[in-house]
């Protein structure tokens, strides 16, 4: 019969099979060389064959000790950062009895934790995704209102696998919602109301997650049918009204591969000869309703992107800057001007989504399947991929941190059906096999 390692012990310990002060006398060795070893200075022997030290002192900053053996200093420093150690829970105990046990729940602390969280980012769209998580997951669950103190491991193991499997959560998913209760256990930790954070003791059973399925290439890129069918059709709207140069940034965004976000930031000054700087981006802007929800305010341009990088430089060819040229033509045509933007309506930055909307009604038009513009830019990723451009330089064009996202996320197949089956044919077709087949008379048997 096999036993766990817990088993095991206790059957070892009921049978007094193990030296209980032998342990205990291996504990207190540990602890004290764990105390020894967070001693900042050194312990020597002097000439006269005692053993000195220092050890820390608020006034003058440090004293020098000495006994007569080594092990009698290494006892007084053991002592003394066993002092320091009792201290420190002493002075965490005391700022958990400011706070009231029954005041110690998620629900009660989110809010400040929120604040805190929203003091070092300047994106107000990811502490609505948080908002919006903290509706959807904590805002009606028991565990918002469960006193911190009373949490165990088993609980918040059962907790957040069933979380898992009732809302078939991937593993993405999974990481975002526990954010929540993650990193507000980490601020109780930081406030002093707890000793450790239990949840971050948590293994989740990584079969749990829910798989998703990479999605149909022909529902992710424009396929090599339906690029030129989109881009005529765009043209066509601009030609209809000259004053919108909204089907323009699409037709562009063939060509650069940016997010739309960036593309309707695009400003004169960012073209430096070949390249265009890509250093800004629209974001949508939220604000409080209360202490728990935030609802859409408006957009508003930042001088970054959703890249780390401080900014990328995108190749123009000659299209592209073909299209530009045609921008300035009509904004200077027209005296279109809001600052230094490229791309404009009615005189004002174009947002995202006037091009949105052109380019779903485009779609409509022409019966194809309706793709926003982020799958131009997995077209755009995709053609270079097919075109055996270099993946680090990819990557970089693509404002992507790692070439694994590029291949994981932007690599799709924009050939037809028909045209993948006939480059297989190609790329497999054998003759000698098939006269071999065809010539074997047993098989033809």
């Amino acid at each position: 019969i096999e036993m766990t390692q817990d088993e095991i012990l206790k059957y070892a310990v009921q049978n007094d099979m193990i030296d209980r002060s032998y342990i205990q006398e291996c504990i207190e060795m540990d602890k004290r060389k764990k105390l020894l070893s967070k001693h900042p200075y050194k312990i020597w022997q002097g000439s006269n064959g005692c053993w000195y030290t220092y050890l820390p002192d608020e006034e003058k900053g440090r004293v020098l000790k000495k006994r007569s053996t080594q092990e009698k200093i290494e006892d007084i420093i053991v002592l003394y950062w066993q002092k320091i150690e009792s201290d420190e829970k002493k002075e965490q105990k005391s700022k958990v009895h400011k706070i009231k046990k029954k005041d110690l729940t998620i629900r009660n602390l989110f809010p400040e934790w929120l604040k805190y969280k929203a003091a070092r980012t300047d994106s107000t769209s990811y502490i609505k995704r948080i908002t919006a998580d903290w509706q959807r997951f904590y805002e009606k669950d028991e565990i918002s209102d469960k006193i911190i103190l009373d949490f165990d491991k088993i609980y918040l193991d059962s907790w957040a696998h069933s979380i898992i499997k009732d809302n078939h959560l991937t593993k993405k998913a999974y990481y975002d919602m526990s954010i929540i209760i993650r990193q507000v256990l980490d601020f109780c930790v930081e406030k002093g109301y707890i000793e450790k954070n239990l949840f971050r003791e948590v293994k989740i059973n990584k079969k749990m997650f829910l798989r998703k399925k990479k999605p149909e290439s022909s529902t992710q890129v424009y396929l090599t049918t339906e690029t030129p069918k989109i881009i005529e059709e765009m043209l066509r709207r601009f030609r209809n009204n000259p004053r919108n140069t909204a089907p323009l940034a699409v037709i562009l965004c063939f060509e650069i591969g940016v997010r739309i976000g960036e593309l309707v930031c695009l400003e004169y000054s960012d073209i430096q000869g070949d390249y265009i700087r890509i250093q800004r981006q629209e974001v949508r802007d939220f604000e409080y309703v209360n202490d728990y929800h935030m609802k859409f305010k408006g957009f508003r341009v930042v001088e970054y992107t959703k890249s780390s990088d401080e900014y990328r430089d995108v190749y123009l060819t000659e299209t592209a800057k073909e299209i530009i040229a045609l921008v300035k033509e009509v904004n200077e045509k027209y005296g279109f001007h809001d600052g230094d933007y490229l791309f404009m309506e009615n005189g004002k930055r174009i947002s995202h989504y006037c091009i949105q909307s052109r380019l779903f009604r485009g779609c409509q038009t022409i019966n194809i399947p309706v793709k926003s513009a982020h799958k131009i830019r997995k077209t755009y990723i995709s053609t270079l991929i097919d075109a055996n451009i270099n993946i680090d330089e990819i990557r970089r064009f693509a404002g992507h941190s790692d070439e694994r996202t590029t291949f994981g996320n932007y690599c799709f197949n924009r050939e037809t059906s028909q045209e993948t089956k006939n480059k297989i044919e190609t790329a497999l077709n054998n003759k000698k096999i098939e006269k071999v087949i065809k010539g074997n008379q047993s098989l033809a048997v």
